[in-house]
């Protein structure tokens, strides 16, 4: 319903999550020409992918097959956002800071 509210020809990034999405409906409007691309760094499963080499070979994953077959109108690329030098500093200093927390005082204002 909501690719059909798209104005053809529209080209369709995903950078949030892999999960709001309906990949088979998106793959069909991209082959079907409603939509012109589609552009993501999230996919689900991603672990059966990324990383490893697939020569010759399909891919584990029919939906992520179908994407490559599509390309150049699909791009996957990876979610490498938090691979900044700020964000791995952030991540290190803020873990540190929960876990002290959680040893010194019980709390932490990250608790789960």
């Amino acid at each position: 319903e909501y690719l059909n509210n798209m104005k053809d020809g529209a080209i369709l990034v995903n950078t949030a999550r892999a999960e709001i999405t309906d990949v088979a409906a998106i793959l069909n409007a991209v082959d079907k020409g409603k939509l012109k691309g589609f552009a993501t760094d999230v996919i689900e499963n991603e672990s059966k992918i990324f990383g490893k080499e697939f020569q010759n070979e399909k891919l584990p994953d029919e939906l992520i097959q179908k994407a490559v077959e599509l390309f150049p109108k699909v791009l996957i690329t990876p979610h490498i956002g938090s691979y900044t030098e700020e964000a791995l500093k952030d991540m290190i200093s803020i873990s540190y800071d929960n876990f002290n927390d959680v040893l010194t005082t019980g709390k932490s204002k990250n608790l789960l």
